[in-house]
């Protein structure tokens, strides 16, 4: 396949601003159709992109043969109906986050595409930010000793109601709030970097707004390794979004995760700073690691099975708050 051919579903704000674009422009891509149920916004958008295809009915891209793969971005309520029948019909998919409205959906998600022989893969970005790569470099290289404790958090002020995306504020449709939203995409990188979770224990609630969704949510996760976490998702500070490990001999510090710089402390006390910027587009090197993957050229770094890892601990997080008690995965 010299080059995969991608339909959107759920041709919406994320794909107008990022995705659209990084599947037009990605080596060995092509956007060939789009899909939503807004017929004079599926026209906008595809004269906006010059998407030749333009469906209101998603089984239209199923009956397509010249569809090799698709871009789900619909509500995560509908996450597990598409990423199945895709898989029914022979389309690769990378599904956005979080994989599903409920953790065992996840499992019959990677199980579809396993049975019928198509790959699918999660679109946690963050994962090939360079200084991400370079962050689990270093600890898979002992730069500070054993993993013993990670702090991330993720938040920042947001009027969901006021936009197209006031579905996240519906759980029925976003299964939860902050810590679905945003929580869930530090909660990947800290299974990218220290391994499977394995216990949590959370409080989740309203601080600062009243919604049907938590606008604030505190995790403690204990992984495999022993290593501790704190996480912390909000819809209601300032700004947040940091990440740090510390090890036994020295740590490992962002300050943001979204700017170019990792710094390096070792046990010492020495300081190493890594200036290491992101793509100019942060979907591109995720839709083309996926196209090599396809290709059987490389391996996609959040596959179903990897994907599956945050919705565990948000899984395990909400049931946690609910009863106040551990919950072990």
């Amino acid at each position: 396949m010299e080059q995969v051919r991608w339909a959107i579903i759920g041709a919406g704000d994320v794909v107008e601003r990022r995705v659209a674009n990084a599947l037009q422009t990605a080596k060995g891509s092509v956007l060939q159709a789009a899909v939503r149920r807004n017929e004079e916004k599926l026209r906008v958008f595809a004269e906006k992109f010059g998407v030749p295809k333009a469906y209101t009915d998603v089984s239209q891209v199923w009956s397509d043969p010249e569809i090799d793969a698709v871009y789900i971005a619909t509500p995560v309520v509908l996450h597990a109906e598409h990423v199945i029948e895709a898989a029914r019909h022979g389309k690769h998919v990378l599904c956005e986050k979080p994989m599903a409205i409920k953790a065992e959906f996840g499992v019959e998600m990677i199980e579809a595409c396993k049975e019928n022989n198509v790959k699918l893969g999660i679109a946690y970005y963050r994962r090939y930010y360079p200084k991400i790569r370079k962050l689990k470099e270093l600890l898979d290289a002992g730069a500070i000793g054993q993993a013993v404790y990670a702090r991330a958090q993720f938040s920042g002020k947001s009027d969901h109601a006021a936009s197209e995306r006031a579905w996240l504020l519906q759980p029925e449709i976003s299964g939860g709030g902050a810590l679905m939203d945003v929580g869930s995409h530090v909660l990947d990188l800290l299974c990218f970097s220290l391994g499977r979770p394995q216990q949590v224990t959370a409080l989740t609630g309203n601080i600062a707004q009243d919604l049907q969704v938590e606008d604030t949510a505190s995790l403690l996760v204990r992984f495999a390794s022993g290593c501790h976490a704190s996480v912390h998702a909000s819809f209601s500070t300032a700004v947040g979004n940091q990440l740090e490990i510390f090890g036994t001999e020295g740590k490992l510090t962002m300050r943001s995760i979204e700017d170019p710089e990792l710094e390096w402390t070792n046990g010492a006390g020495e300081v190493r700073k890594f200036e290491l910027p992101k793509h100019p587009n942060m979907n591109v090197p995720m839709i083309e690691d996926f196209i090599e993957e396809i290709a059987g050229r490389s391996h996609y770094l959040c596959p179903g099975v990897e994907g599956i890892l945050s919705s565990n601990i948000m899984a395990a997080a909400y049931l946690s708050a609910a009863e106040g008690r551990h919950v072990t995965i």
